[in-house]
This record gives structure tokens, sequence and C-alpha cells, in this order.
């Protein structure tokens, strides 16, 4: 082990952590792994434990005992665990980055009980902002950039699946799944929803799975990695999203693609949406409503929109009917 404050602790610490970070990005992005998301979970969490422990070494001017749980005598000497290194380098315990690591500790821990092959976007999304969360604490803290080993396709989060199509309610999938995993995944899902409204919707924790990045000294994605001029420490930038290409639709749009595909003896009015909006709180979904802060902006509406409400109807063809129903008896309530 060599000598107290051997300050080559942290680099073995930091070479084993990326390799787990590299290894957890080849895994989740490689469709053929059948248990690509546990796989995931497992390393990327390995991956942060070595990262959390360099950085608490290097406050702690190397010391190892930094990194060590307090032992009586005779007992055997044990390495903090994740969840107490992410306690003890995020202090408050509302930080997003710290939220982000604690809840996929949470699902790693899950996976060695459960199978857990598919889950929904939200979930990916959060593993989508851990990996880039990793990328900018990396460079922040050790001014180290993997742009050498690592290309923007391998720290882009690759799904084989519609994700809007995913609803663990769907009978088919829950016993494809299994009812435990099911319920567990529904829980959690609920979970990550909530957390991300209460944090203030932060890239820190989740990003949503549509959003374009790039590893570029200079652009304008959604999200950007900029590795800066000089080797400057990595950091993540959210640059605005044209409404226009994200949300290009109107009300009237809609009717009128919706309509397009439905049988001539099923169409739909703008009353319809407006109960759809009601009923469904799209409102409150950025990824299918938009409207701009000025006054008398228009309400947008994006393509995945338009694509739910089919997928819908195509499970339930009264779903435009019983949304009707849903919407009257809500109004009445109130």
């Amino acid at each position: 082990m060599g000598k107290r404050g051997n300050p080559g602790l942290k680099g073995q610490l930091l070479n084993k952590s990326i390799e787990a970070y590299i290894l957890a990005l080849e895994t989740i992005n490689r469709l053929s792994i059948t248990y690509r998301i546990e796989t995931f979970a497992y390393l990327i969490c390995n991956a942060w434990e070595l990262l959390l422990k360099a950085k608490l070494l290097d406050l702690a001017s190397n010391n190892r005992a930094a990194i060590y749980y307090k032992r009586e005598r005779g007992e055997t000497k044990r390495t903090l665990a994740l969840r107490i290194c992410a306690e003890k380098t995020f202090l408050d315990k509302r930080n997003a980055i710290r939220r982000n690591i604690e809840l996929i500790a949470d699902l790693r821990d899950q996976a060695v009980h459960l199978v857990i092959r598919d889950v929904p976007k939200e979930v990916l999304a959060l593993f989508q902002a851990s990996v880039l969360n990793y990328h900018k604490c990396l460079g922040s803290w050790f001014s180290m950039c993997l742009s050498d080993r690592v290309t923007v396709g391998m720290m882009t989060v690759v799904y084989d699946f519609q994700p809007e199509e995913f609803d663990i309610n769907n009978p088919i999938l829950r016993k494809k799944m299994g009812v435990e995993t099911a319920n567990y995944l529904m829980e959690y899902q609920a979970q990550l929803k909530t957390e991300f409204e209460s944090l203030g919707k932060v890239a820190e924790f989740s990003i949503p799975i549509d959003y374009k990045l790039t590893l570029t000294k200079a652009g304008s994605p959604d999200i950007e990695l900029n590795s800066g001029a000089g080797g400057k420490p990595t950091s993540i930038v959210e640059v605005a999203k044209d409404s226009g290409k994200s949300h290009p639709h109107r009300q009237k749009d809609v009717v009128a693609l919706i309509n397009t595909d439905l049988p001539p003896n099923q169409t739909i009015k703008p009353y319809d949406i407006q109960c759809i909006v009601k009923v469904f709180d799209v409102e409150k979904n950025a990824s299918y409503y938009y409207q701009g802060t000025v006054s008398g902006s228009p309400k947008q509406y994006s393509q995945l929109f338009v694509d739910w409400i089919l997928i819908q109807y195509k499970n339930k063809p009264d779903f435009f009917e019983q949304t009707r129903q849903k919407s009257s008896k809500a109004k009445s309530a109130a």
C-alpha cells in the first residue's frame, strides 16, 4: 500500500475511475448486451465512488484517513461507501449532482434483486446527466478532459425503443418485466419526476434524452461540453432551444396532423386537443408544450405530442371520447 500520504494513490483512484466510466459508456451504448441497464448502474457508481475518493484525498492533502471509516482495534479497514463519499463532497443534501448519484445507487442496489432490462425515459435522463456530471467534475476538480478517449457519440445514451411508448401500466410490458420489477420502476419513475421538479429541472439532475450533445470549443448544441482553450476545466452549458424547431405545431396543426391518420369518420376538433391538454397536464410537459413568456405568444406543440396522441388512440380507440368525458367531469367538479 505504500506509506501514509502516498500521492500515487490519488492517481491510481483516478485511473481506475476513468476506466470504469469508459466501460460504463461502452456498456450502455451496446444494445446487444442483455443486462446493460444493471451493468451501467454498477459501473457508473464505481466510477463515481473512485472519483469522489480521489477528490476527498485531494481535499485532505492526500491523507488516506479521509477515505476510511474510523475503526476499533482489530476491525478490518474499510473505505467509505459511495453515498458517504457523495455526502462528504457535496455537503448540501439537495445538491443535484449528489441526488443524481444517490438515486442511481438506489437503482444499482435494486438491480441485485430484480431483473431490470428496460427502463422509462426518466431513468435514461438520469443516466445522461450522470455521464455529463462525471465529465464536468473530472475537469473542474483535476483539470482532466477525456475528449481524446471518449467521443461525443459515446457520451450520448442510446436507447432501442420509443421512450414515449414505455408505459409501465401496459399489461403486456408488466408481464414481460415481472410485477415486482414493474412496481418498483413505477415508484422509482414517480420519484424521479417529483425530484426533477423540486430541484428546478436542472441539467445536473436529469437531461431529456432528446437533447443534442457536442464536445467542442465553440458551438450551439442543447448541451455543450467545452474543453476550453488551453485545457481549461470542462463545463456544461445549456443553450436555448429554437422553439420553432422543437415545438413547431400550433393547435390547428396538431388537429390537422392527427386527422390525416384517423379514419374519415373519426376526426377530431380543437376541443379534443384542449381536453387532452387539460386532462394530461400537457402544459407542464416541456417535451410536448411550449409558450413564450412574451404576452400574446402562441401555444406550441412538438411532434412528440402528436405522435403520443396517435399512440394513445391506436392503443385505445375510444381515447378521445374518454378524454372528453374526463375533462367534462373535472370541469363539473371544479
